[in-house]
């Protein structure tokens, strides 16, 4: 069985020969290729490469696209700073108030700094490599956590309490239609699915998620609803108290962070929608190549999973992590025996 098919099928819940792999791997990719990651983020040929060597390197079955979450922020003229080699980041808050995203234009991702080298980057991706592994690329986040980095996390967060709800819709109606515009240049790429953060929206309680984060998730789902991609949700942390609230949502696949036991997610989100995870990031880091091997193979014991499920990192690999422990989590995969 191909990677490509093992993933669809998997994603569909139909029959594998065993769990599909593939992490998000930004940081440890342009290690282990010997790239800087400025280059990485800059150079949507040196991206697109990189991505390609990591992925024959541990034969994953398939390849995330992506680089950052500051792709909107820089868009949307946000100055960057690019690290010789760490992650980009974003020089200074753009909406000095709430209202400043008035002042803010939809950009055109094809032309847009950031969006623009993602895309070329997926394209090349694709077009070597998307026949035979899943392409599934980061249109970086949702509505609600662009509104916080557009913001400042901090500032947005006092803004949900003390500002009228009015202009907070009105910002999260603005960064909806900015999710959806990158996101559907994205579909245009024919990578197989799409994937967007939301790591803000653990951070709220049931009430809150429920009135400015819901409704503009489902805006962005349903207006990216195609028959040929896939449309993911990743939400970074604890989201127990949120994730029934996802489960009628049109997505193919949810990311579940180390916090939430794989069983626990699958029950609140329903058979529908498939899960990846979720392996720990520390663990993977400073864990031995047994251990990864072994706890691998405990996320797969945990409930049982024959299918609709696909094995990662609970969040992105991070910088340093050995090679022989992501190659022990792929192995671990495959030597796993169904019950």
């Amino acid at each position: 069985m191909k990677s490509l098919e093992r993933v669809k099928k998997s994603l569909k819940g139909e029959q594998v020969d065993y769990l599909p792999c593939f992490p998000i791997i930004i940081a440890t990719a342009c290690q282990l290729t010997g790239v800087k990651q400025r280059d990485y983020s800059l150079d949507p040929d040196i991206m697109a490469t990189t991505l390609l060597k990591v992925q024959e390197m541990f034969n994953f079955d398939g390849i995330y696209v992506s680089r950052d979450n500051w792709i909107d922020y820089e868009s949307l003229g946000g100055s960057m700073i690019f690290p010789e080699d760490d992650e980009p980041y974003g020089k200074e808050i753009l909406l000095k108030s709430i209202s400043d995203f008035k002042k803010l234009t939809i950009p055109n991702p094809n032309a847009a700094n950031g969006m623009k080298t993602v895309l070329e980057a997926a394209r090349i991706v694709v077009k070597k490599a998307g026949s035979k592994c899943y392409i599934q690329a980061n249109i970086d986040v949702g509505p609600f956590s662009m509104a916080a980095i557009l913001r400042g996390l901090q500032n947005f967060l006092t803004d949900l309490t003390t500002e009228n709800e009015n202009i907070i819709h009105d910002l999260l109606k603005f960064t909806t239609k900015v999710t959806i515009a990158y996101g559907e240049a994205m579909i245009k790429t024919g990578v197989h699915g799409i994937q967007f953060g939301d790591s803000v929206a653990s951070l709220v309680s049931p009430e809150m998620y429920k009135e400015f984060v819901l409704p503009y998730q489902e805006e962005t789902i349903n207006a990216l609803s195609v028959d040929n991609c896939d449309l993911w949700i990743h939400i970074c942390g604890k989201t127990n108290h949120i994730l029934k609230y996802l489960k009628n949502l049109k997505i193919q696949g949810f990311e579940v962070d180390t916090q939430v036991k794989m069983p626990e997610a699958k029950r609140l989100l329903s058979e529908k929608i498939a899960l990846k995870g979720n392996l720990d990031t520390t663990l993977l880091l400073r864990g031995t190549p047994n251990q990864v091997y072994q706890e691998t193979q405990n996320i797969i014991k945990s409930g049982n999973f024959k299918t609709g499920v696909v094995i990662s990192p609970g969040c992105g690999v991070p910088r340093m992590t050995p090679y022989t422990n992501l190659e022990a989590m792929v192995k671990a995969c495959k030597d796993f025996k169904f019950n």
